[in-house]
């Protein structure tokens, strides 16, 4: 395998390769690499072509005292790859850190890809698995037309929602004359925040996704935004994009909450406009933040994207 450090150049390679699969994931998504702290793309993350499959690796940036990660080298993504040719690409990436002197260690492999591998050869690094960081799943229908009983509490709050600000509320398309008035709305949403363990760090990483969001929305056809907007204030804003895998991600969702309803209101618009024949709304994880989860768990996720690290069986 022939490493080099990866680029925005390399988007057309992931795509091509992701829409060789039905993969439901944000992990290859460019923004979701060359967003978050965790991952070094202006420095040391590298990308592979070969055995038939995309290889992405990495330093991770972590914090000084996590002296065992910051230790271990090239963290690897699983290889993108048909599913028939999985445990063939992981097998050659195996046998290539075997014959470089370094450790095999894959984040971010779901439970579905670990079953195509060799159990007496590959294991699951129990004790770095967390439900934190599994991705939450949605049926578009769903999240489209808030069916039955369980989505009674969503339509009520965009009928009064709807009610309230009938003739005043406008959903539409992103514009870069919004840029300033979606900065505005992160402040005041920052402000409000209220979610358990939610720091200023994060809010820190989360403002640089936003402005790196908006420069992706203006380059790439296949990443959009809406606003709601109420007498020229932006009141929501929602970010997405559409995998070549057919599967919808929302990356970023931003809503004034003395607006009651914006949120519900704002996630079916953005779902019907963008999302209505993927296979899957992918709406993120939770961090393990109680607010986020139960928000995520009031719209029914019909599954999840888990990860888990993959490790040899004899280097547990």
């Amino acid at each position: 395998m022939m490493f080099r450090k990866i680029s925005e150049a390399d988007k057309p390679l992931i795509d091509s390769y992701l829409a060789r699969t039905n993969y439901p994931g944000s992990y290859y998504s460019m923004l979701y690499l060359s967003g978050w702290d965790f991952f070094d793309f202006g420095g040391s993350m590298e990308i592979a072509e070969a055995n038939g499959a995309v290889y992405i690796r990495f330093l991770p940036n972590l914090a000084k005292e996590d002296e065992e990660t910051d230790s271990r080298g090239f963290v690897y993504m699983p290889p993108l790859t048909e599913t028939g040719n999985f445990a063939a690409a992981t097998d050659a990436l195996r046998e290539y850190c075997l014959s470089a002197g370094q450790e095999f260690y894959v984040t971010s492999c779901r439970p579905e890809e670990y079953a195509l591998l060799d159990g007496n050869v590959y294991a699951i690094d129990e004790k770095n698995d967390s439900r934190d960081f599994a991705e939450y799943l949605y049926k578009p229908s769903d999240l489209i037309t808030l069916p039955g009983k369980k989505y009674h509490a969503k339509r009520n709050f965009i009928s009064r929602f709807t009610n309230t600000y009938q003739g005043k509320y406008v959903f539409r398309s992103f514009e870069e004359r919004d840029r300033r008035g979606v900065y505005d709305l992160f402040g005041i949403w920052s402000r409000n925040k209220s979610f358990d363990g939610y720091h200023d760090s994060s809010k820190n990483q989360e403002a640089r996704l936003v402005a790196k969001a908006l420069d992706y929305v203006t380059k790439y056809d296949d990443f959009f935004a809406d606003v709601i907007e109420i007498d020229g204030e932006i009141v929501g804003f929602e970010m997405g994009e559409r995998l070549a895998s057919n599967n919808g991600i929302v990356h970023i969702e931003k809503g004034n909450i003395e607006y009651d309803g914006v949120y519900p209101t704002l996630c079916q618009a953005f779902a019907a406009k963008h999302f209505a024949d993927v296979n899957f709304i992918n709406r993120q994880e939770d961090m393990g933040l109680d607010g986020l989860r139960k928000s995520k768990l009031s719209y029914h996720p019909c599954g999840f994207v888990e990860k888990r690290i993959i490790v040899l069986r004899e280097a547990r």
